[in-house]
């Protein structure tokens, strides 16, 4: 099979860790080729080498000839598979897809529909593009979520019926690691990996670690990322003195070297799909701590993988860190747990064979 990714970049972010998977994981048996609209982006440089990249160099805002620029280049290799990635490029790739011919069109909604200002042109300008979205979904064979929370909003918000629904969970390598027990330490690190941005509500992490520490003096915190909201959290951490207890250690891409240090993982985001950030400290045997929003209550089973705790509770997240840092015996069980669990469901081998059977029809 002939296949074209379609996503805006290859930039750091989760749903360019999938495709740049995805890719890698089938170009060993099938001619797999990514299409960038915007740019490349760091991720590039992760590809298989047999996977081919594409970048059309498009500007911001609308570029009404690019679904025929992307038919072109659909015509030009005979791809078999249009797959494309999130609602920014859905309209362009499909009506390309269309345009070209292609026999299977496949759509991956990888997070929440992007945010407009609350004004009446921008409620015009989303209801317009809903109805075309609806339209368009019916000529494709799937739109994949990767959790069935995203796929019940966009049943319910976009109003795209079920029947062209399907879910398919996020997977990364599985790397051959068996699950390794932590040693016993004199600090107990609790980390977490992600975008410094306000969805990700660190701020309440770091309260309910401020709360934490005055009651177990042995904790640790280790914030991975950067982003817009780093000087706040900066400055809370030297406005309550915790520059001995909380390291920023900024974007970093050697991620598994840094788990193996970690605990526990923590995840308090407002919103989220299914955490590639969640799936990595899973494979790495962490049990884990996380806001029961989106997909994370899919891949936190609440009290065996680890805990799940109510959005914005400071006082539910302080509970559950409390009680992890406590017991050595429930992190390494959970941790356990959660590993078993990734394997199962969250592996690369499950996604690629779930993603291959919608390439062929067979779904």
């Amino acid at each position: 099979m002939r296949i074209l990714h379609i996503i805006e970049s290859l930039d750091f972010g989760g749903a360019e860790k999938v495709t740049v998977s995805l890719a890698n994981g089938m170009a060993a048996s099938h001619d797999v080729t990514i299409c960038c609209l915007k740019r490349v982006g760091v991720l590039g440089t992760q590809t298989d080498k047999r996977v081919r990249i594409v970048c059309l160099d498009k500007g911001e805002g609308n570029e009404y000839l690019l679904p025929l620029r992307l038919a072109g280049l659909i015509r030009k290799h005979g791809f078999d598979v249009v797959h494309t990635h999130n609602w920014a490029v859905f309209l362009e790739g499909g009506l390309a897809g269309l345009l070209a011919g292609t026999r299977i069109l496949i759509h991956t909604v990888h997070g929440p529909y992007a945010d407009y200002a609350p004004s009446r042109l921008s409620r015009f300008k989303i209801a317009v593009r809903h109805t075309l979205e609806r339209r368009l979904a019916r000529r494709f064979c799937r739109i994949a979520t990767v959790s069935d929370a995203i796929r019940s909003y966009i049943e319910k918000d976009i109003r795209i019926p079920a029947r062209h629904l399907i879910t398919v969970h996020n997977g990364i390598p599985a790397n051959n690691i068996s699950f390794i027990q932590r040693p016993e330490r004199p600090h107990v690190t609790f980390m977490t990996v992600g975008r410094l941005a306000p969805i990700k509500n660190h701020a309440l992490m770091l309260r309910a670690f401020h709360t934490v520490s005055k009651g177990n003096p042995n904790v640790r915190l280790v914030i991975v990322g950067d982003g817009p909201e780093r000087p706040a959290l900066e400055r809370f951490i030297r406005e309550n003195g915790l520059d001995d207890k909380v390291t920023l250690p900024g974007f970093r891409d050697d991620i598994d070297l840094l788990l193996r240090e970690a605990d526990v993982f923590l995840l308090t985001s407002h919103y989220e799909g299914i955490s590639i950030a969640l799936l990595e400290a899973m494979r790495a045997g962490l049990p884990a701590i996380g806001t029961a929003v989106g997909g994370i209550p899919e891949t936190i089973i609440d009290g065996k993988t680890g805990l799940l705790v109510a959005p914005d509770s400071q006082e539910d997240l302080v509970k559950a860190m409390l009680r992890l840092a406590d017991s050595k015996t429930g992190r390494d069980d959970m941790g356990r747990q959660g590993y078993d669990y990734f394997i199962k469901e969250f592996s690369l081998a499950t996604m690629l064979s779930r993603y291959e059977k919608l390439y062929t029809g067979n779904n």
